[in-house]
């Protein structure tokens, strides 16, 4: 008897076990990478709990098989964030990896191959400011403050680092010493990272900010952006065959369509390398919002385009990328087997039907179609395929009012239904973006039960700040630009909802 209770509680304890790895493995911030990982822009980033991504002024890296995504927090900048992802459509939380008293933004991040350190600099007390370095043994931190020091014996503006091919560490910066903003100039660091050796270039580029430094066949772009504090501003790149010199007059990047880098402030370009190609991608922080005409959401990533050696800058609100290959795709509409069909859902108000979430919008016009329910929690809206369909992932992309919890059920006969994906952490202006095992279905349903919070409008024609706390301008951007006269934000009926696609990858 006491035999069959041990190998009882062995098989319990193992099922337990298998339990919970199955739980975590189904955890989307745990998954593998996509084929094919999607970018969505003019939406909000959010972490595994819901939570806003605060990742401003800051940088992208990959350490082994994860990215890292670190930045600060724009309400004082005495945060720095780190968040991990694997897909660059999932991100995890690591909280704050660096506390301090006084502002710094412009994080950037580095490992140290000799010392197998993780460096992290910054732009340290100020709008004019020290060059700091904190240092961490992993990419996550927690990282130690360890210096801080002026650069040319002056305060500095924006600055971001650069690791060459050879693992040469190097500082671009916005110098002070004739006067705010009137200089850049390229230093090499120590071998260790942890100190200034030698500058190597400087020249005169007035009111300019927004540096950073990435490398193409051999052909170093030297990117700036207007100084503007928080305005959006257009990009403009030098060019030279070495980091010394000599560096081209400047050329502005085209952006057809835009003449401000799609509404955004350049922060850093990063280079995806893949066994067939490199994608360059164009990130910008996006401080002010046109909240009508879609212009939403904190960040914009964008892949580069080259004419020869010429970079080129078009606007794609969903593109996706192949980490392994190197290459990178528009999202092909074609794909979206929901298109054109019929919606049902339960209440509309308004006049903003189910079937709006079914017509063909693009980033110009997605905002003014979409579905409004009515005030009640408990709100479906349902696809009609047409026919029995193999799908294995959905786009849901939410507007001012989202769902909170919600599931995706399958059905073949609009009657018994199959849940495929649930979550609790929904929040507005995201992208629900998930797949899940491939199955038959001829209906679709988005099912909720309760409505998300409005967290933050933040800065734009619906004015700034944070329903549930005060909220400041970033102290630490330059001329900071006044705020737009504050307007009153449409009160959404219930649920509201742009674009519900179902796909078959």
């Amino acid at each position: 008897m006491r035999t069959f209770i041990r190998l009882l509680i062995v098989l319990l304890s193992s099922v337990a076990i298998d339990s919970v790895a199955v739980r975590a493995a189904e955890n989307p911030h745990d998954r593998p990478a996509r084929e094919w990982s999607a970018i969505h822009n003019d939406f909000y980033w959010t972490d595994q709990n819901g939570a806003r991504i605060l990742t401003r002024s800051g940088c992208l890296c990959k350490f082994g098989d994860t990215f890292y995504w670190y930045g600060g927090n724009p309400r004082g900048f005495r945060e720095q964030y780190c968040y991990s992802s694997k897909d660059l459509t999932h991100w995890t939380n690591h909280g704050v990896i660096l506390r301090h008293d006084t502002d710094a933004n412009r994080i950037d991040v580095a490992y140290n191959d000799k010392t197998r350190q993780y460096v992290m600099v910054l732009k340290y007390d100020g709008n004019g400011a020290y060059l700091g370095i904190a240092t961490s043994d992993k990419p996550d931190g927690p990282f130690t403050f360890k210096s801080q020091t002026l650069v040319d014996d002056a305060r500095m503006g924006d600055m971001s680092i650069f690791k060459d091919d050879d693992g040469t560490l190097y500082l671009a910066y916005v110098s002070w010493a004739t006067g705010i903003n009137m200089q850049h100039g390229i230093y090499r660091f120590a071998p260790n990272y942890l100190t200034l050796d030698k500058r190597i270039y400087l020249w005169d580029i007035p009111h300019r900010e927004g540096n950073h430094i990435f490398k193409r066949n051999g052909i170093y772009y030297y990117g700036t952006s207007k100084t503007a504090g928080i305005q959006s501003s257009a990009t403009a790149y030098y060019t030279a065959k070495k980091l010394d010199g000599p560096w081209s007059d400047p050329k502005p990047l085209p952006t057809p369509g835009s003449n401000n880098s799609w509404d955004s402030q350049v922060d850093f370009v990063y280079p995806f390398k893949g066994t067939k190609g490199t994608v360059y991608m164009f990130a910008g922080d996006r401080w002010l919002k046109d909240v009508p005409k879609g212009r939403n959401g904190d960040y914009v990533w964008l892949p580069l385009g080259f004419d020869g050696d010429e970079p080129k800058l078009n606007y794609y609100q969903d593109w996706e990328l192949n980490l392994q290959t190197g290459e990178w795709r528009p999202f092909d509409p074609a794909r979206n087997l929901a298109a054109g069909k019929s919606a049902a859902a339960s209440s509309s108000v308004n006049g903003n039907l189910a079937g709006n979430v079914t017509d063909t919008t693009t980033y110009e016009n997605y905002a003014s179609t979409f579905w409004e329910s009515d005030l009640s929690d408990s709100q479906w809206i349902s696809i009609d395929l047409g026919k029995p369909t193999e799908v294995n992932r959905v786009i849901l992309k939410w507007g001012t009012q989202a769902a909170k919890s919600f599931k995706i059920q399958v059905s073949l006969d609009n009657a018994t239904w199959k849940e495929v994906f649930d979550t609790t952490i929904g929040s507005s202006y995201t992208v629900t973006d998930e797949t899940f095992p491939t199955t038959t279905a001829r209906y679709v349903r988005m099912n909720a039960t309760e409505r998300a919070t409005i967290p933050f409008r933040g800065f734009g024609r619906f004015g700034r700040g944070n329903r549930t706390q005060s909220a400041t301008a970033p102290a630490t951007q330059a001329e900071v630009a006044p705020a737009t006269a504050p307007a009153t934000a449409p009160k959404p009926t219930g649920y509201v909802l742009f674009d519900f696609q179902v796909l078959k990858d």
